[in-house]
């Protein structure tokens, strides 16, 4: 099932699971190991985004969050488990915008807060997108999650043009049109950080690079979408740009 799609039952389950736990666990502070794994992965994150991944060891990770090698290698065997142990964050981050209730229809609010908090998921995870194929040609295990990242995410975008269309908001298309919006809608918005990494100083204006990064991933589905449609999708990502540079 694609990774947008949660049933509602699923849903529910989950909710009884969470529901269950023990209380008092959940209170509890996390354990040392806990704290250390994820002191690592941020630090990880961090020195990746500055630098290529490529260019960051271990020994650096290790040195930067004031642990041992061996402390870090008790955790991680090499670099690649940690950019594994990162990926989790990184899909979950993509699926969540996408995710929409089959029951209920996608409002122009919804789409437009969805598109940002996407490309916000791509920022943070800078590094990976930014050597997708790179980080695959290293780890062939990554290589196979990315595969599964792409198809979900671009079948997952079909369906919700879908949607949209079938809710009146949205021209209707035969398959083979609707899988290349897809794509187009994948390949912009999974280079938009690239891109926006790339341009001299980066993080000068960066909520207006993600608007023009939204308005670029929208860009390939406007001329389908209902004329009112596509002007509340519009105005809602511009308040919402707008409250964030308050």
């Amino acid at each position: 099932m694609p990774i947008g799609r949660l049933s509602t039952g699923m849903a529910k389950t989950s909710a009884k699971m969470e529901l269950k736990t023990d209380r008092k666990s959940a209170s509890k502070l996390p354990s040392k190991g806990a704290t250390t794994r994820t002191l690592i992965l941020e630090t990880a994150l961090r020195l990746f985004n500055q630098e290529n991944a490529s260019d960051v060891s271990t020994n650096q990770i290790a040195a930067e969050a004031g642990i041992s090698p061996g402390n870090l290698y008790y955790y991680f065997r090499n670099k690649e488990e940690i950019i594994r142990a990162l990926f989790p964050a990184i899909r979950d981050g993509i699926a969540k915008p996408l995710t929409y209730p089959k029951d209920a229809p996608i409002s122009a609010e919804r789409m437009a807060a969805d598109y940002v908090s996407a490309i916000e998921v791509l920022w943070r995870y800078r590094f990976f997108f930014a050597d997708l194929i790179g980080l695959g040609q290293r780890d062939p295990d990554l290589a196979q999650m990315i595969q599964a990242l792409q198809d979900d995410t671009v079948a997952t975008m079909g369906e919700m043009y879908t949607d949209i269309a079938s809710q009146g908001d949205m021209t209707q298309v035969d398959k083979k049109t609707n899988d290349l919006l897809a794509l187009n809608s994948f390949l912009v918005w999974f280079s938009w950080v690239s891109f926006m990494d790339r341009v001299s100083d980066p993080r000068k204006k960066r909520e207006e690079r993600l608007a023009d990064g939204a308005l670029a991933c929208l860009a390939i589905i406007d001329p389908y979408l209902k004329p009112s449609y596509r002007t509340a999708v519009h105005e809602a990502l511009n308040d919402l740009m707008y409250q964030r540079r308050k």
